[in-house]
This record gives C-alpha cells, structure tokens and sequence, in this order.
C-alpha cells in the first residue's frame, strides 16, 4: 500500500555520529530520514493504532508487527522524496558535475580496464574515470522520476534538481538548562539544522505485509518527536520506473541504490566472494566490475521497547552504483534480473526497513 508523510512541523534527523551538548554544538543532518527512522516511527504508530505497547509486549500483536525479538511481516520501501506527485532520488555517484559550478549539467565517468599502474586492495577488473578535461566532483542533489528513468536506460542526462525546491534548512540555536533553577548551563550550547518541506513536498513510502492497512494517521517523527501525518494514496510513485527498457547487449548491468544498503562485509554484499568479486543471486550467477559508492554513513538508533541504543552499523549510502557483469553464458533472462533486482530491498541487513532499494540500469557500450 502507498502513504505519503507530511510533516506539521520542522524535522530534525542526524547521522549516527554521537551528539552531546558540551561536548558537541553542531549536529550533522540527515534527509531524507534514514529507512529506519520511518520504519521505526510507523511500526510504533500501528502499535498504538492496534493497541498498545503492553499488548505489544505481550506479543499480541505478532502477526503483523511481531514482538521485541521479532518485527513480523512489515516492511517498507523508502522513504523517497516526493513534490506533488512526482519523486527524487540523489544523484548516481557514476554522474558527476563540473567543480565550483552551479550550472545543471553533469556528465557520466567512464568504464575503463583497470591500468596496471593502479594499484589497489580491491582488485576489481573495471575502474570508473574521468577522461574529460573538466575538473568534476560529486553531484549532492535530485534526479525526479523521468531523469532517473532516463539514466536506468542509459539515455544522457543533463540536468539536476536543487534541494532546495524541495526543503530548505533553518538554524536552531539552543542551551542545555538546569532541571533544578532552569537557568542555562555555561558551555552547552548547541546548533542544530532543522528540515522544513515545501508545503507541496512530502515523503513517500510504501508499506507491505500487514492485514489491516488504516487510511490515515499521526506519527513522531525525528529528533524532538515532531508530528506528521501520514495518509493512503491511491496510486504508486514508483510505477513509472517498473517499465524499463533493459538490454544488456554487452551483458552488464549497473544496480542503482536509492536508500542506503548496509552490507555484512562493509561495502560488499554477502552473496559477492571478497577474492574474485564473482558470487550467485537468486540463481543469477554474476561478477562485480567496478562500482561508484560515497563515503560510508552510520546507521543506529534507539530501541523505544528495550530502551536502549540499537547495534550501530556502516553503511554504503544512498546513490552508490554498483556494475555487475552475467557470468552464465546463455542470453541474459532480462525478466529473471528484473525480478530479483529491480525495486527490491536487496540490503543484508535491515532490508525490511527499507534499506538497499535497488534499482536495475543499463551500462553504456
């Protein structure tokens, strides 16, 4: 089922790094909110909509949202960013634009073989290159749906969307203060970034796996437990990218990550051997090539039930491209990667929170 969330208030979410007055006074934001965050909000808000958190102890409610040692059958795909009725993902990491401009081009890296000067511990067959002599960086802003459509199927892309259409950050200054005289405490101050969306804005998330599916609802969402609403919607955001044109006439694909996917072995699957980068997936026998990740982000949290943080884990962030070559020599079943990539939560963890929303695209010759 499909539910969009739209806050009443400013949000606040950070990363994993630790935050403490005193010690810290500037928080480092996240947004879009990590999987787990909204996953963690929404199975609280069916708790208290079903019943309560007593019931939920008591594994009453087990079926669907199971107990403190198993999450039942919920799971959800996101959140995503949505403006009206259209979606936005961050930029591919294998898509770059030209350092120190703001102009919307970007411009693709290419696949090469690695040069024998290059010398690395992970030694992949392909490296990703910027042959051009523009000077490129990292592109830190949004594909929407036909963008990212067109980049799936290897079409050139040429232009981004700026956050800022879709949310903007306001600064909030404050000071611890005595729970005895109530006066503020020398040394404690801190600054921390809130989100606030565009009225047209919202977050999107779909959710699987339960009987009763309510219409609407309010849920706490972030840091100082701000209100949002989160209603049913008729129709999926994500339909118009289930009909991509795949090919693999060169029998590679690249898989696109639009929510971080935290893997067992750090920056690499299970399922791929860390010798020769070849392993098996849903009987698909295939060999990473090359791949096009950014810097690692901490994933944790709180446990509302045990009271207590939850294990803290590094996580390849949303964005990463990872290339993939087809091992089997038979012509590549294009249906048979579809189904067990594409729009799928593919992370090794955490995957019914949210994490590794994979997406399947073409490799350009």
């Amino acid at each position: 089922m499909f539910y969009k969330i739209k806050p009443l208030d400013t949000l606040f979410f950070r990363d994993g790094r630790p935050f403490s007055m005193g010690a810290e006074t500037w928080a480092n934001p996240v947004f879009p909110p990590y999987p787990s965050t909204v996953y963690g909000a929404i199975r609280t808000w069916l708790i208290f909509e079903w019943g309560n958190l007593e019931k939920f102890k008591k594994g009453e409610l087990k079926e669907d949202l199971g107990t403190l040692e198993n999450k039942g059958s919920l799971k959800i795909k996101g959140p995503l960013l949505a403006l009206e009725d259209t979606l936005y993902f961050p930029v591919p990491k294998d898509l770059l634009k030209e350092k120190g401009k703001k102009d919307e081009n970007l411009y693709d890296i290419d696949l090469i073989n690695k040069p024998e000067i290059f010398i690395s511990d992970y030694n992949l067959a392909k490296c990703l290159v910027n042959k051009s002599d523009i000077e490129l960086e990292e592109a830190d802003e949004l594909l929407d749906t036909n963008s990212l459509k067109d980049y799936l199927e290897g079409k050139e892309i040429t232009n981004y969307t700026e956050k800022d259409e879709l949310f903007t950050k306001e600064l909030k200054t404050g000071i611890k203060r005595s729970r005895k005289t109530l006066s503020s405490e020398e040394g404690y101050l801190y600054r921390i970034p809130m989100i606030r969306l565009d009225k047209k804005a919202s977050l999107y998330i779909e959710i699987e796996g339960i009987n009763n599916y309510p219409e609407k609802g309010l849920i706490q969402l972030g840091g100082e437990g701000k209100t949002a609403q989160i209603e049913k919607i008729q129709n999926s955001l994500l339909e118009s990218l289930q009909n991509i044109n795949f090919k693999f006439e060169n029998r590679r694909f690249k898989i696109y990550f639009a929510t971080p996917a935290i893997f067992k072995k750090g920056w690499l699957p299970d399922w791929i051997d860390e010798s020769s980068f070849e392993g098996e997936f849903n009987g698909i026998k295939l060999k990473l090539i090359a791949c096009a990740i950014g810097k690692f982000v901490l994933i944790g949290g709180w446990d509302l039930a045990r009271k207590k943080p939850k294990p803290m884990y590094k996580a390849v962030p949303a964005g990463s491209v990872y290339y993939f070559e087809i091992l089997d020599n038979s012509t590549p079943d294009k249906n048979k990667i579809k189904d067990a990539f594409h729009l799928k939560n593919i992370s090794d963890i955490y995957s019914e929170e949210g994490f590794g929303l994979s997406l399947v695209g073409e490799v350009k010759l």
